[in-house]
């Protein structure tokens, strides 16, 4: 948990779809519509993983690609956008490698690492070079990558290095590239399940993980020595995801496993709902309050480009 003046948060689910019945009617899925919507009122794009896309597609109603999804919501007038990103690295510079044990290698792209490539994604997401707000995480695929490289816990070192250097250089760049935007943190959520680091061979080393509460605990610690005056590093607010799940499993009284998806790292509809809810409190727009399930959801994916979490087990 993090300091008490942290902005709680909340995510989403890849099964069924949840989106408010109001929101909905509103949603534009074409890109051209994002095009023609340039200097519209609102602008959000996040910089993050899999949790984070999850709840844009239940939010917009669509999927796309892995690494992208957005629409824009006719009720806030706001241009929501995902984009994907892999994390600091093993290293912390920012470059590969990444997290290795996905289809797609751990030698994938890292936007962040170019403002160029930003902007470009912030404008054909969003309509905007310089959204209102940008939303960054990167924190479960930093813990594959350390886990899965290193083939051991996250140690304290390693978080302090990610604390002191990794991640401030990480906002660092996100803010030089969207200079006129509003730079928010997003913490990890608490899992339900430890993710195990699996070998080359397929073998499961079930005393080193990927992704488990005590790492994620560790996270949280090691964030808490770098607020200042409510914000990491006395420049950045925080949307603390950790706290939203927290919150939720005193609510229920115990770690209630339909707060997450089938793999017990990915939050469900719930969490995501309250998760958007926070950016949207920070945006001043109104939140999601009602959801409706849509029946017959299912990811669509383009074969060749094998877009597909499954496949390689993506945080």
């Amino acid at each position: 948990m993090l300091a008490s003046s942290m902005v709680c948060t909340t995510m989403i689910r890849v099964g069924c779809l949840v989106v408010c019945a109001a929101v909905a009617s509103g949603l534009h899925a074409d890109t051209g519509a994002l095009t023609q919507l340039r200097g519209s009122n609102h602008s959000v794009l996040i910089l993050g993983c899999s949790v984070d896309r999850n709840a844009v597609e239940r939010f917009c109603g669509k999927v796309d690609r892995f690494y992208r999804v957005g629409c824009y919501d006719e009720e806030r007038q706001l241009n929501i956008g995902f984009v994907f990103h892999p994390g600091v690295g093993i290293n912390g510079d920012l470059q590969p490698p990444f997290y290795n044990r996905t289809q797609w290698g751990s030698n994938i792209g890292q936007p962040i690492s170019d403002d160029k490539v930003l902007r470009k994604w912030s404008s054909s997401m969003v309509g905007e070079l310089f959204p209102d707000m940008v939303v960054v995480d990167s924190s479960l695929w930093d813990l594959s990558t350390w886990a899965s490289w290193g083939m051991r816990n996250v140690t304290a070192d390693r978080l302090r290095q990610w604390g002191m250097r990794d991640l401030r250089n990480e906002l660092a760049r996100v803010s030089e590239a969207y200079n006129k935007s509003r730079i928010v943190f997003r913490t990890a959520p608490a899992v339900y399940k430890t993710k195990w680091v699996v070998g080359d061979a397929g073998q499961v080393y079930k005393d080193v993980a990927a992704i488990s509460n005590d790492g994620i605990r560790m996270m949280q610690r090691e964030l808490r020595k770098h607020i200042k005056g409510g914000k990491l590093y006395g420049k950045y607010e925080v949307i603390d995801y950790s706290q939203i799940m927290d919150d939720l499993i005193q609510e229920r009284g115990a770690d209630d496993p339909s707060l997450w998806l089938k793999d017990g790292y990915h939050p469900s509809a719930e969490p995501s709902r309250r998760y958007l809810n926070e950016i949207f409190r920070l945006m001043d727009l109104a939140t999601v309050e009602k959801k409706v399930e849509v029946d017959g959801f299912r990811r669509r994916w383009a074969a060749a480009a094998g877009d597909r979490d499954e496949a390689g087990d993506l945080p």
